[in-house]
């Protein structure tokens, strides 16, 4: 889990430029993947493509998730609308378990997401400290806390 770099899921938001920034400053290995879903904006997909080539160019591993199953299909927001019946909604948010949520197996990852965002995420009010594989990786003396946001 930890004898590989830090894995940045990147969306292509700001939220994710910031924690891409982060990384840079604190000068520890990462690499970056992000989740094609088919449904973000031309501008973010080329913003993607542009922060990529950038970060590839300065020697940093970024991929791109097609989410291409074995039988070669790919799975979009498109064809998970009839298979689902029903396009994601507020409630009904498939669209992230299909599509962003299953990147980095068996890897340390980042993501950028703000509590503001959603009541779930806020309710989560997970901190470094809270997680156990944060406690393993920042062990006795080192203390890591993001305060919640009231």
């Amino acid at each position: 889990l930890y004898d590989k770099p830090l894995l940045v899921t990147y969306s292509g938001g700001k939220d994710s430029d910031t924690v891409l920034r982060l990384a840079q400053i604190a000068k520890i290995p990462f690499e970056v993947q992000h989740s094609h879903t088919t449904a973000d904006a031309p501008e973010t997909v080329y913003h993607v493509r542009d922060k990529f080539r950038a970060l590839e160019l300065a020697g940093i591993k970024c991929e791109i998730d097609y989410h291409t199953q074995p039988d070669g299909t790919r799975t979009t927001m498109w064809n998970l609308i009839p298979r689902k019946l029903i396009p994601p909604t507020r409630l009904v948010r498939y669209c992230c378990d299909e599509l962003k949520e299953g990147g980095g197996k068996d890897r340390m990852i980042t993501t950028g997401v703000r509590w503001d965002e959603s009541t779930a995420r806020k309710s989560r009010g997970v901190t470094m400290e809270d997680s156990r594989c944060a406690r393993d990786y920042f062990q006795k003396e080192e203390k890591v806390y993001i305060p919640k946001q009231r």
